[in-house]
């Protein structure tokens, strides 16, 4: 469903950029500077609401170490830009149905159920599991959560069948979930919903776990669920969580507002720097940290994570 909603948008993107080219020609210009011109509105689509978005998040987050400079804030915005379209534009129209990893039967080998975030679809974990070779190191799985704008809790059954298909595939009796954003939300359902016995750990990169400001602009039921403070996330919080979290966050996220929101009180968090919203599930010092952390050894027990008892924050 997001894939067709993606080609049909780059399709669209791609006619205004020629009626835009004909229109420069019209006027006077030669051709090739035109056409050149007119290229730049696909990335055009993504580059300026990204630029509101970070301008806004230095604005409201005063914290020293969020400060950057014009070009360090330029950099992250240019990062982002690009990975904001290679997703929208190439990777998630287009070469989201990418076999799924094969699976080797090994319950020792860690068992990663990948889990996107909104508007998104399995396509995001593409950099990671094919062309940085994460598929050959784990059994890892992936899934689309649709419809696209449902409530979050609607979409803990798909949840729940992949986790039971990625056990019975694998021989592992507990495995870890990796989510991007609202993904993470749709975790902490799970966990409510079907029990922490098929979970050993769950890491969230970028999840607004006590909401976002800019979900006040976002469509679908799922992002009023992401609202500041809003029912759904205060429910989550009403419990802590029945596994280990390790919460990835960044000082630069672009989407989380406030950013200290992308943490819980319960869990490990690990801050990187100078990293956007999206360019996180495709950063190489991130997927080293995620590797560090899914294979250390599994927890043995199953008790609750406490706020007492969580690690202090790392890096």
């Amino acid at each position: 469903m997001l894939a067709r909603m993606l080609r049909v948008s780059a399709g669209l993107e791609l006619l205004a950029a020629a009626l835009l080219a004909y229109a420069l020609m019209q006027f006077g210009m030669s051709a090739i500077p035109a056409v050149l011109l007119a290229l730049l509105l696909p990335l055009a689509v993504h580059a300026v609401p990204l630029a509101i978005e970070f301008v806004t998040g230095a604005v409201i987050d005063r914290r020293p170490v969020a400060r950057l400079g014009a070009w360090g804030l330029t950099r992250v915005w240019l990062d982002e830009t690009a990975r904001a379209f290679r997703a929208f534009n190439i990777d998630q129209p287009w070469r989201a149905r990418f076999a799924e990893p094969a699976i080797v039967p090994d319950s020792a080998r860690p068992a990663v159920l990948f889990i996107h975030g909104y508007m998104c679809n399995r396509a995001t974990w593409r950099p990671w599991l094919i062309e940085r070779g994460l598929a050959q190191r784990w059994n890892c799985a992936t899934i689309n959560l649709e419809p696209v704008y449902a409530p979050v809790h609607s979409y803990t059954e798909s949840v729940h069948a992949a986790v039971e298909r990625l056990r019975r595939a694998t021989g592992a009796e507990r495995i870890t979930l990796v989510c991007h954003s609202m993904g993470g939300l749709v975790a902490r359902a799970y966990l409510r919903a079907h029990g922490h016995h098929a979970v050993a750990r769950v890491v969230t990169i970028n999840t607004p776990h006590h909401g976002t400001l800019f979900a006040l602009f976002g469509k679908g039921h799922n992002t009023r669920q992401m609202r500041l403070a809003c029912e759904f996330v205060r429910r989550l919080a009403e419990s802590d969580e029945p596994v280990e979290f390790v919460c990835f966050a960044s000082q630069h996220d672009n989407l989380i507002v406030p950013r200290d929101n992308q943490v819980l009180e319960c869990a490990e968090s690990v801050w990187f720097e100078r990293i956007g919203h999206l360019a996180m599930t495709d950063n190489d010092e991130v997927l080293a940290k995620l590797i560090e952390v899914i294979e250390r050894p599994l927890p043995e027990v199953h008790a609750p994570v406490t706020r007492e008892a969580a690690a202090a924050p790392s890096s």
